[in-house]
């Protein structure tokens, strides 16, 4: 319970929109993939950019995720860049 003796505070200036609100709009305009069983980078790059060696782009763009390029996990989230 407020004590009513305090003044409320004054959110006058807080503007709208920030930076995390541009990454998210950034964030969510990239599409993603999930990876399935007998995925390889070589693969999802073939399905998705017609060409297999395009796999490297998908492995730079997915460096937070991805380690090891000849070691995804079913179930990871990946993005594909457009090209």
């Amino acid at each position: 319970m407020t004590n009513p003796k305090e003044p409320l505070p004054d959110f006058s200036d807080v503007q709208s929109g920030s930076s995390s609100e541009a990454i998210t709009r950034e964030a969510a305009a990239v599409p993603t993939y999930t990876v399935v069983k007998g995925d390889t980078l070589s693969k999802i790059a073939k399905r998705h950019y017609g060409d297999a060696s395009k796999w490297k782009a998908l492995f730079e763009a997915n460096r937070d995720v991805i380690k090891n390029p000849d070691l995804i996990q079913i179930g990871w989230v990946i993005k594909l860049p457009q090209l």
